[in-house]
């Protein structure tokens, strides 16, 4: 027994005691208050062995197991009552946050007690015996609802569940009153994918034009187990064919080859689908032909790079070896004249001048040394007033330098890209 207002409680000899609870003064029964001004009838006079939802059966489950659940029971949002033996969902208005609720394997007859559930968005109330679809009007976040193992004959009173995506339906008695059985499909909205209605009493093989091609987003479809299947002449190919958005029939995934060669057969029976299969497998080999050819033209194209930077490495060192061949012939021509004009030296570059420095130093060594018979080596540097920055002459990489030796007693050094300003 609920009380719902307090006019019920004026009509009635109640008594109020202690925790929110009132007593009835002729009958000695208690009430616990609910939510919303709402009251609940004390069940310690049920029968033990009759399991029953009470409140008082609930604060149990939420005690016991405190890993799951949270004592207070609006913070909860998963609550699990299965197998249980309830034969009827009761004392539920508390739990308000409840966002998946799973009552299956009891022996609810009737959907009730889920007005304050408003946030549920899974319901499971298979292997029940549940014969008709109710109570849901208040569930318009629902989007999974299971109703398989029961004994409903009718599809209805979903029109208010404006997000249910996914209905399973399966092993019940729809269709034992023909086709108008499935009448409430067509108060789905487009968010509506998943129909399971397998294992069923549907006879009519006109369901189809009927019924599921006018549901717009239809992905999944389990028709099995029913003798309308027997009858739709190409049962696969006419459902993929008719239904435009299908992904999933019975047993097994839509491919999209499958897809294809089923709106072939549609379009020109088995002559258009043979054709297209033929196109297909001609698709296929040719696919797979550029894909052969693509990766052996990445290998040459690797292998042509390789190579190129291969014969550019070996022409520059070749260059470098002739450009020293030229320089050194250059500096030997030079060093065929005695003296040095002071305007030559000016208009040189910077390695001309340090050669003739260079041979200016060793003539004046070579008169002071007319006696000497084994000639004086003398290795030849950068002037230091040349360098002004120790730091930049570090930096000066030594693949761009050249060691040109001249005759077995001077060595000079230069840089590569002076090569130029000596032609």
């Amino acid at each position: 027994m609920i009380l719902d207002s307090e006019k019920e409680k004026e009509g009635n000899s109640f008594i109020n005691l202690e925790n929110g609870t009132l007593k009835d003064s002729e009958t000695g029964q208690i009430y616990h208050y609910a939510i919303h001004n709402r009251y609940i009838k004390d069940e310690e006079n049920e029968d033990p062995n009759q399991p029953v939802m009470s409140r008082k059966y609930l604060d149990k489950i939420l005690c016991t197991d405190f890993k799951e659940y949270y004592r207070t029971h609006e913070l909860n949002e998963i609550l699990y009552l299965h197998f249980k033996g309830f034969k009827k969902i009761d004392n539920l208005f508390t739990f308000t946050g409840l966002k998946c609720l799973y009552l299956e394997g009891n022996g609810i007859q009737k959907i009730e007690g889920l007005d304050n559930c408003i946030n549920l968005t899974s319901l499971y109330l298979h292997e029940n015996c549940i014969c008709k679809i109710e109570g849901l009007d208040k569930l318009e976040k629902l989007v999974n609802l299971n109703l398989s193992d029961n004994l409903i004959t009718t599809i209805e009173g979903l029109n208010n569940c404006k997000n249910l995506s996914n209905l399973l339906l399966k092993r019940n008695r729809i269709g034992e009153n023909g086709l108008n059985d499935l009448k409430g499909l067509l108060e789905l909205t487009e968010n509506f994918n998943v129909l399971d209605v397998s294992d069923n009493k549907i006879n009519d093989q006109n369901v189809i034009e009927d019924y599921l091609i006018k549901i717009p987003n239809l992905r999944v479809i389990y028709l099995n187990g029913n003798e309308c299947v027997r009858k739709i002449k190409n049962y696969r190919k006419t459902l993929i064919a008719k239904l435009k958005e299908i992904r999933y029939i019975d047993d097994r995934p839509v491919f999209d080859d499958e897809k294809r060669f089923a709106l072939a057969f549609a379009k020109g029976g088995y002559e258009e689908e043979k054709k297209e299969r033929e196109n297909y497998r001609r698709e296929q080999r040719e696919k797979e032909e550029k894909r052969i050819k693509d990766f052996y033209e990445m290998i040459n194209k690797n292998k042509n790079e390789e190579e190129k930077n291969s014969e550019r490495k070996k022409m520059s060192e070749e260059e470098r070896e002739k450009k020293k061949l030229e320089l050194l012939k250059k500096i030997k021509e030079k060093k065929g004249n005695d003296i040095f004009n002071e305007s030559d030296i000016g208009n040189m570059p910077k390695v001309k001048k340090e050669i003739s420095e260079m041979e200016i130093k060793k003539n004046v060594k070579e008169e002071k040394n007319e006696d000497n018979d084994i000639p004086e080596l003398e290795t030849v540097h950068k002037n230091n007033s040349n360098v002004k920055d120790d730091k930049n002459q570090n930096e000066i990489k030594d693949d761009d330098n050249l060691d040109i030796k001249i005759d077995e007693g001077v060595k000079i050094n230069i840089k590569e890209q002076e090569l130029d300003e000596l032609d």
